[in-house]
């Protein structure tokens, strides 16, 4: 669930700028001028914060509630400072006012530096929020995010003291920001992949029913994660160019980390098929906060579809006997066969005692909906804690359904698996 600290804080600064470059504006300002400068402050600043959470540090995954959600803000953040550059450039006063130096005043280099940077933001914005362009490609071309920022630091920063009065209250603050997304995008860029590198060798690539389980050993300490969280791999060698994220399904102390993944396109398809034991990985995390265990309510619904077991699994290998939570565990796959690990989902809610496995398959009639819990489970819906991962369409269903028969939206946990 995403967290208000995180938003409420970029707020905060948003807010902080517009009140000090409305209270404190340059003399030579009209109505047009500080109004459109403050739009394209309100770009920067918004700009600003999609690097800084392009980080991943905890500090951030703390205050949005994990990754997924850090992803989902860093991209609304990125369309509307795309949509304040744009109103900000074509409104912005292309003439002085009367007694200015034209001289003094030039737009160079300033204007072109600005033109460039608005053309890369959008057809970066195209590109990032194009579906259809394969992740291999989207992703080194995601970063020309980088250049538009640079650009955009150097358009502001060369804009005469009419546009852009450097020592002003907001124009520190500009500078300020600036400062510290230049070292949040360094970090990310040249930085952050040698910091959270930790190398491990592939024991084994198990086929399963239309997802594959890769096992690997660490080649010094093993990472340390809690039951939920996921991690980037990335395949050493020639052709496995990008790290994937992924839920480790494995079990906190274990001696092996362990990925489940389905086969879903070419990347996932080329590890079921040439991965082989041997091959060197990095992983990268653990990142996420589905956490059940740190959920005030005893009494909780657990809900995987397909592949969105893998964070339950997890769970369920890491749990204990004497666990004084309730739990029923829903899993819904398209039959019996698909379901991957159903054996050992039973034989570990029978050792624990305090898991109900309730599998649903959709080519019998049996379907994960909000009536049929209604009518099974022994306690009203409101007194459980949900948590749900899986196909979008189904988890957003299950959440409309829930919140109609009066489910807080605080009881309500969801991994938003997205990362483009």
């Amino acid at each position: 669930m995403l967290r208000q600290q995180g938003l409420l804080a970029i707020a905060a600064v948003l807010a902080l700028f517009i009140i000090l470059h409305l209270g404190f504006p340059p003399d030579a300002h009209g109505p047009r001028t500080t109004g459109t400068t403050m739009l394209g402050g309100i770009a920067f600043l918004l700009m600003t914060a999609s690097v800084v959470l392009s980080t991943r540090l905890d500090l951030f995954e703390e205050l949005f509630g994990g990754l997924d959600r850090m992803y989902q803000v860093h991209r609304v953040a990125g369309t509307f400072a795309a949509v304040f550059a744009l109103v900000h450039f074509f409104g912005v006063p292309k003439d002085l006012p009367e007694g200015m130096d034209p001289v003094a005043n030039a737009l160079v280099p300033s204007a072109p530096l600005g033109m460039l940077g608005l053309i890369f933001l959008v057809i970066g914005l195209f590109v990032a929020l194009n579906r259809k362009i394969r992740y291999s490609r989207w992703r080194p071309t995601h970063k020309v995010m980088a250049l538009v920022y640079v650009l955009v630091i150097g358009h502001f920063m060369t804009a005469p003291a009419i546009f852009f009065e450097r020592f002003s209250a907001s124009g520190v603050l500009l500078i300020i920001a600036a400062a510290i997304g230049m070292v949040a995008l360094v970090y990310s860029l040249f930085g952050m992949n040698r910091r959270t590198a930790v190398p491990f060798t592939i024991e084994a690539v198990n086929a399963l029913e239309r997802a594959t389980e890769v096992v690997l050993k660490p080649v010094g300490d093993m990472i340390d994660f809690k039951p939920g969280q996921f991690a980037f791999v990335e395949v050493q060698g020639k052709g496995w160019s990008e790290p994937h994220p992924f839920t480790i399904s494995s079990a906190p102390g274990e001696d092996r980390l362990r990925f489940t993944m389905k086969v879903l396109g070419d990347w996932t398809r080329k590890v079921r098929e040439e991965l082989q034991p041997g091959g060197e990985v990095m992983v990268r995390g653990p990142y996420g906060r589905f956490d059940a265990a740190r959920a005030a309510g005893r009494k909780q619904i657990w809900l995987a579809g397909g592949i969105g077991l893998t964070p339950f699994l997890s769970k369920l290998r890491a749990m204990q006997p004497g666990d004084d939570r309730h739990i029923h565990l829903v899993y819904a796959a398209r039959e019996e066969q698909d379901a991957i690990f159903l054996d050992e989902l039973k034989a570990r809610a029978a050792e624990l005692g305090n898991v109900t496995l309730i599998p649903l398959f959709s080519e019998e009639g049996n379907f994960a909906r909000v009536d049929k819990m209604k009518e099974n489970l022994p306690d009203p819906l409101g007194t459980y804690e949900y948590f749900m991962c899986g196909p979008k369409p189904m988890i957003d269903g299950l959440m409309k359904d829930l919140k109609k028969e009066g489910v807080s939206r605080k009881s309500i946990h969801t991994e938003a698996f997205e990362f483009r």
